[in-house]
């Protein structure tokens, strides 16, 4: 995918975020009670709408910027192999929670996803041994390699489970994806 087109995808999913943010603003309910419960029949629809529904706007900030920059990257790389490794990434990750997440909580925001796919961005070049993939995980452990760190950090209210198992997800989706042609 070229770099302009790569930006424009990437902009378009952070701006859905902030639209579903603004959106659950202005409606009557709230939409967070769509996140993930973790081993609860009604929260399985979390799976996959969670990456969605954040806390308040500085967890949307949180999440937004590099989120952005992951993607793009990402995609610049290959929109086929990103496709393929954010299905893994949001089913696997999100399953993974619902299984073995914190109970009686719920589970929401994009940053399984930005763990995710640091976790394929950065094993992505380990995996598929070319020189491009090896390069964007260099500057991926460059910019992002304290989210490694930051597992063995606890927060109340930060679901260290998405975390987690999104970034198990993503190198699995790049060990998974290490013979796809890319784009």
């Amino acid at each position: 995918m070229r770099i302009h087109q790569s930006l424009l995808t990437a902009l378009t999913a952070v701006a859905i975020l902030w639209l579903v943010f603004f959106v659950n603003l202005i409606i009557p309910g709230d939409l967070r009670w769509y996140g993930l419960r973790p081993r609860s029949l009604s929260g399985l629809p979390g799976i996959i709408l969670s990456p969605f529904l954040h806390v308040g706007i500085f967890h949307l900030i949180a999440n937004t910027g590099a989120l952005f920059v992951l993607l793009a990257v990402s995609l610049s790389y290959s929109g086929r192999l990103t496709a393929v490794a954010l299905t893994i990434i949001v089913l696997l990750g999100g399953a993974l929670t619902w299984l073995f997440g914190q109970g009686q909580a719920v589970h929401i925001g994009a940053s399984g996803v930005v763990f995710g796919l640091t976790g394929f961005l950065v094993f992505m070049g380990i995996c598929r041994r070319e020189w491009r993939a090896l390069f964007i995980s260099l500057g991926v452990i460059a910019f992002y390699g304290g989210v490694f760190q930051s597992l063995l950090l606890v927060f109340p209210g930060q679901s260290w489970a998405s975390h987690f198992f999104g970034l198990m997800a993503g190198i699995f989706a790049a060990w998974r994806t290490r013979e796809f042609t890319i784009d």
